[in-house]
């Protein structure tokens, strides 16, 4: 069982590092004035979501960051989430990405030359190339157009401004963060996308929504990922009010009215 520190609770202004945006929270443990960096905010996170791994910062750049080290091999995208959400931070350039992500960001054309007939004939994810040229046509429209680099790291080690921030989590992880995120403005703002990399990198950069992937057949098997995982990019911009509402909302830590407490039991008593 976890225990509980006997800390003076404290109100003051939560500030992700590099937004703008700030919010006045309920700071719980944390000391008077200091500011809430991604590190802090990473933790909160982790631990009240009781996340696997760590939120991933990603950025696209015009021009490889100095103090990344590079990827040293060819893979996916989903490998590299992955590679990132259990601590590694790196950037890449589109030339290291082997799969049609790299089109899907604006990096580079896809290094597979006939992507609809692939679609179609190799991968047998559609039934036709009529079908598969209206997926890739949405791909092409969600995609940014912002350089030919991206960045990755545990949100607690990057030196970055992100872009969008995923979660890799359940779908009842992942329902808390969409409900952390309308806490205050009751909208649930999001836009389903596939594959992996268009859903909820591209997605969040391009229309500032919270993009949400189920993970298409080929990334979850390339990135090694759980039956019962999914993924969401939360534009960096939005983080702050996800933060701000760990303490307020039931979908973080806050105490829920004792009949929600009970409602389980009464639905399926033992």
């Amino acid at each position: 069982m976890p225990v509980r520190l006997g800390f003076m609770k404290t109100s003051y202004r939560v500030r992700i590092a590099g937004s703008g945006y700030g919010y006045g929270v309920d700071a719980g443990m944390t000391e008077p004035g200091k500011e809430l960096e991604k590190e802090a905010a990473s933790a909160r996170l982790k631990t009240t979501l009781e996340l696997d791994g760590s939120p991933v910062a990603v950025a696209v750049m015009p021009q490889a960051p100095q103090d990344l080290k590079r990827w040293r091999r060819k893979a996916t995208l989903c490998i590299m989430i992955q590679s990132a959400r259990r601590g590694a931070a790196f950037y890449c350039s589109g030339g290291s990405i082997v799969c049609g992500g790299r089109a899907h960001l604006g990096m580079a054309q896809s290094p597979v030359r006939d992507l609809e007939g692939f679609l179609v004939n190799r991968e047998k994810l559609v039934a036709s190339r009529a079908a598969a040229h209206r997926l890739l046509d949405l791909t092409r429209e969600r995609a940014p157009d912002r350089g030919g680099y991206l960045a990755f790291a545990p949100l607690e080690r990057a030196g970055f401004t992100p872009d969008v921030v995923l979660f890799v989590g359940t779908p009842l992880q992942i329902g808390r963060i969409l409900f952390l995120d309308a806490f205050e403005t009751g909208e649930i703002d999001t836009v389903h996308g596939e594959p992996l990399c268009s859903g909820v990198i591209a997605v969040p950069i391009t229309t500032g929504k919270i993009g949400i992937s189920f993970l298409d057949i080929a990334c979850r098997a390339f990135g090694r990922y759980k039956p019962e995982e999914m993924v969401v990019g939360v534009p960096y911009d939005r983080l702050p009010r996800i933060v701000a509402s760990l303490e307020k909302s039931v979908a973080g830590s806050a105490k829920p009215n004792l009949i929600l407490k009970l409602l389980p039991r009464i639905i399926n008593p033992r």
